[in-house]
């Protein structure tokens, strides 16, 4: 076979595909199955990338089909490049408008993390829908594809059409432990964990507290309760945060709640249905059983309190 200069030559990324594709299976026939094509298709790709590379990639002498030395080669190469492009295709991809699969959009990558994701399973098993879960700080635009918005600060459409999933309420929470070496010590020593995504809730509660909030200890600072959260587990300070975020971790043996009053916060977790999404049904169904979900029946129950003593 005379070879040719490729570099001149535009890139026949289809027919590399079709390769892969025949080279996984050893099979020109089985692999016009899989792409959806006729066998004379797969045997003209591979020859047109045969005559782009200058190498005869296959063995045609009869009897089952096999790669030749330079096919292997090759196949080895390429197969995990095209198998990255077809699986990021895939992500990227629309969801299907058969309500299968919805995308859910949260503000709250805390809330996803600490609250959403772990009771997902509970809604996979009475719904054959799928869920993709994608975190973002701003406003949905108008070609943005999801099917559920969930925030406290957010809102699309009218404001009236949405979900109330769960009120705020904030307390101050610390592992066993911590609690224990502060037992009796006046608030003003206690080390405090802030989260820069909610620099108001500390002090909001400090305010609660009639605390002078220059008199706060400040022991760490973290982008978001999700990184704060496992910093108030490890021992390294007191945290304000929502009890929906912490209700996980409330259990004795990691986070105990001091025993003060909460602070209601200045919002709410809602979830609204994008008009435009095509899976309406999947979608209300999904925001009825995660408002039943974060209800405060179903919620992990308060603990015991343990200090509190200004």
């Amino acid at each position: 076979m005379s070879t040719t200069n490729a570099t001149k030559l535009p890139l026949p990324l289809n027919s590399i595909r079709v390769f892969v594709e025949a080279a996984r299976c050893l099979s020109f026939s089985q692999a016009a199955r899989t792409l959806g094509m006729t066998q004379s298709g797969v045997s003209h790709h591979v020859a047109t990338l045969e005559r782009h590379l200058g190498h005869r990639l296959f063995q045609r002498r009869g009897g089952p089909l096999a790669l030749t030395d330079a096919g292997h080669l090759y196949f080895d190469t390429v197969r995990e490049a095209i198998a990255t492009v077809e699986l990021a295709t895939q992500q990227f991809a629309p969801p299907p408008a058969d309500g299968s699969r919805l995308v859910v959009r949260t503000s709250l990558p805390s809330f996803a993390q600490t609250v959403l994701i772990p009771v997902l399973p509970r809604f996979f098993g009475g719904h054959a829908v799928a869920v993709d879960i994608v975190t973002s700080l701003s406003p949905p635009e108008s070609g943005d594809v999801y099917d559920v918005l969930i925030s406290r600060d957010l809102a699309i459409g009218d404001d009236d059409a949405h979900w109330e999933l769960a009120s705020e309420e904030l307390i101050c929470v610390a592992s066993p432990q911590l609690m224990r070496e502060h037992m009796g010590r006046p608030i003003a020593e206690w080390p405090f964990i802030a989260t820069r995504s909610r620099p108001d809730t500390l002090a909001s509660w400090a305010n609660r507290q009639a605390l002078d909030t220059g008199s706060i200890r400040l022991a760490a600072a973290f982008e978001h309760y999700f990184l704060a959260i496992p910093a108030a587990i490890a021992g390294i300070g007191f945290l304000v945060v929502p009890r929906l975020l912490a209700a996980g971790a409330l259990d004795n043996t990691r986070l105990r709640e001091a025993d003060l009053p909460a602070l209601r916060g200045n919002g709410s977790y809602r979830a609204f249905i994008n008009p435009k999404s095509p899976a309406q049904e999947s979608a209300t169904a999904f925001c009825r059983w995660l408002k039943g979900e974060l209800s405060p029946r179903t919620l992990a129950p308060k603990m015991p309190p343990t200090i509190g003593k200004r």
